[in-house]
């Protein structure tokens, strides 16, 4: 599917271009084909932009406009990234910004925050005006979608819980330091952390209540610190933070800034992962919030926090206290905020500091886990997204078995790297095959030490005709094509299983870490792929017909090459970028002699020019083939 993301840019670090990061970067792994269309980090005069995923796959990142929703150029962007594709538009914003009315004429699934109670009015009238899908990042606000009848999806916002844990120590410029020394504070001490923006002049963060009470708490508690992580000055619309704490009567060494240019050029995740850890509490009178991110990371980190009891935040709220205080109306939104009671802040604070923080810590991580990115991508967007009946639909029969054929010819040295890695990845459900030569004792000696399984090949000796020779020898509804030189890791099968209902063809990624093959993480060719048995069967997975998997018209190269086009031009192929099989590629691990180094590499480039012509000669077969409706990497 065809995806345009409508926020903040995946390279910035405000809360909501974390979560395009986070997002986009699975929706690439699942094999959609994704955009970005920024209202903020691209600016309009820098043009199109690109951004690499995780998996090293480029991303393109429409600029901005004018106005600051994009609602100025939405369309556009739209229009030229999807062509004559169907396609899924994500806004993640205040959808009432949103009032373009050719958004009715697109398939839009609006990622709507609800900060007030009620919801109002204007963030009703968007979905009444825009046919969009409603998708609640809380149970606060599906309940409120769900009361005026917009039928709504529930996906939270993420956290990256790989990077969001308990981080003791960090080595910052050569030198390792701990969360304390990080933050030039001692250990004896008591931190009280807030983490948020100051870019709204009614203060709907909370700071004027927040900085009353920790005045008030740190006259009763001398050894405590407030740390703020949020901009000092009012210079992006916000309040005058360091005039706020004296005129709260906070002493000057009582409260602390993050490093105002680090800030601005934006932390590292995890350096934010440090800083929660040096927090004994966090502290988020906001007077109203569509999700509250920092809540979910302090827990990440095994940190304790103390939220308002309004909108979103209790729900977010495990391991902590939750403050009360007196409903604010809200005229510009005709609706109700709430601001914290100062006093009921004094008394969480005093919980905190009486609590014993080192039992909180592994309930706080547990609780954090459910918002892991990973978690809510497979549990909440990947469902979803199949819901939609946009591109490929799930009505194919989900991979059961898979055999993994392997053709080998003079490299006993890898067998024990394969086999070991398979064993040790195999969900229970893929058989392994070697297809081998005769002749080749060493190959045949050491596959059986190995305890695989083999066939001989008995009607010819190339990549083709042994990979024929395993199809026409096993039962499995899908084979696995690739090399003895690979190294299956943990995921592989189960994540190309979750696309095995919508496509016939679905290939892996090469690579866990440095890109390889470009176009394998571009997402246009797969060196290793899953195919199911019935499409060889009723159409075939090459130019020659129903009832062959591999072309025989090459040695060695080209044969992938011929069954992924063909495939992509069918419109059932799918790039799986989760799905990690290594190549360990002679090519790509630095030798400077590869006649010495593998022969039977070598073998295989003494034959590729003649493969080239073979090649040329038939593309033009493959496009006989495409249909009206292009794949989702064309």
């Amino acid at each position: 599917m065809k995806i345009l993301v409508h926020s903040n840019g995946p390279t910035v670090k405000t809360g909501y271009g974390v979560q395009v990061q986070l997002l986009v970067d699975r929706l690439v792994e699942d094999g959609h084909e994704v955009a970005v269309s920024a209202t903020y980090g691209q600016p309009m005069g820098a043009g199109t932009g690109t951004w690499m995923t995780r998996s090293g796959v480029p991303v393109k990142v429409y600029p901005s406009r004018f106005l600051v929703s994009g609602d100025d150029v939405i369309m556009a962007h739209a229009r030229q990234f999807f062509g004559d594709d169907e396609g899924l538009i994500i806004p993640l914003l205040d959808v009432w910004s949103l009032t373009n009315p050719a958004l009715s004429e697109m398939e839009v699934a609006a990622w709507a925050p609800v900060d007030h109670h009620p919801v109002p009015n204007m963030v009703l009238q968007f979905f009444e005006r825009s046919k969009a899908r409603c998708v609640a990042m809380t149970r606060h606000g599906y309940a409120e979608f769900e009361k005026n009848g917009l039928n709504p999806t529930y996906i939270p916002l993420a956290v990256d819980t790989s990077v969001y844990k308990p981080t003791h120590t960090a080595t910052i410029d050569g030198r390792e330091v701990t969360a304390r020394q990080f933050l030039e504070l001692p250990d004896n001490v008591f931190v009280v952390g807030m983490v948020a923006m100051n870019k709204d002049p009614m203060d709907r963060k909370g700071w004027s209540e927040a900085f009353q009470a920790f005045s008030i708490f740190h006259h009763q508690h001398p050894r405590s610190v407030l740390h703020v992580h949020s901009e000092k000055s009012p210079s992006a619309g916000g309040i005058d933070l360091a005039s706020l704490a004296l005129g709260c009567g906070i002493p000057q060494g009582a409260i602390r800034f993050t490093n105002q240019y680090a800030y601005t050029i934006g932390f590292p995740a995890e350096l934010m992962a440090l800083m929660y850890t040096a927090f004994d509490v966090l502290l988020a009178p906001s007077v109203g919030e569509g999700f509250c991110v920092p809540l979910v990371e302090a827990q990440a980190c095994g940190v304790p926090v103390i939220a308002s009891d309004w909108t979103a935040q209790p729900e977010l709220v495990d391991q902590g206290w939750l403050v009360s205080g007196q409903a604010w109306w809200d005229d510009s939104n005709r609706s109700w905020y709430q601001r914290a009671n100062v006093s009921q802040i004094v008394a969480r604070l005093e919980q905190a500091y009486e609590a014993n923080l080192e039992q909180m810590v592994a309930p706080a991580i547990e609780f954090a886990a459910r918002y892991d990115a990973d978690y809510v991508y497979r549990t909440y967007w990947r469902p979803f997204l199949g819901s939609l009946n946009i591109g490929p639909t799930a009505d194919k029969p989900k991979m059961e078995r898979v055999a993994v054929l392997v053709p080998a010819v003079n490299r006993p040295e890898n067998v024990a790297r394969l086999v070991e890695s398979f064993n040790a990845s195999n969900d229970g459900t893929a058989s392994l095959y070697y297809i081998l030569d005769p002749d080749q004792k060493a190959q045949i000696k050491a596959v059986k030490k190995a305890g695989a399984s083999w066939f001989p090949a008995l009607r010819g000796t190339s990549f083709a005709s042994k990979m024929n020779e395993g199809f026409a020898n096993t039962t499995e509804d899908f084979v696995f094509l690739t090399g003895d030189d690979v190294e299956f890791t943990p995921g592989w099968i189960e994540a190309a299983r979750e696309l095995s209902d919508r496509y016939h063809v679905i290939g892996t990624n090469d690579t866990d870490g440095r890109v390889k093959n470009p176009n394998v993480a571009a997402g246009k060719h797969a060196d290793h792929f899953f195919v199911r048995r019935s499409y060889v069967e009723d159409e075939g997975a090459s130019l020659e017909g129903p009832g062959i998997l591999c072309p025989e018209a090459y040695y060695h190269f080209f044969t992938d090459k011929e069954m992924i086009q063909l495939a992509r031009a069918r419109g059932v192929f799918a790039p799986c970028l989760s799905s990690v099989v290594i190549h360990h590629h002679p090519g790509y691990d630095g030798r400077e002699d590869l006649r010495e180094a593998d022969q039977t590499y070598m073998k295989a480039v003494e034959f590729s020019e003649m493969d080239q012509i073979a090649f040329r000669r038939r593309a033009g077969l493959i496009d006989q083939h495409k249909v009206v409706k292009k794949d989702i990497w064309s």
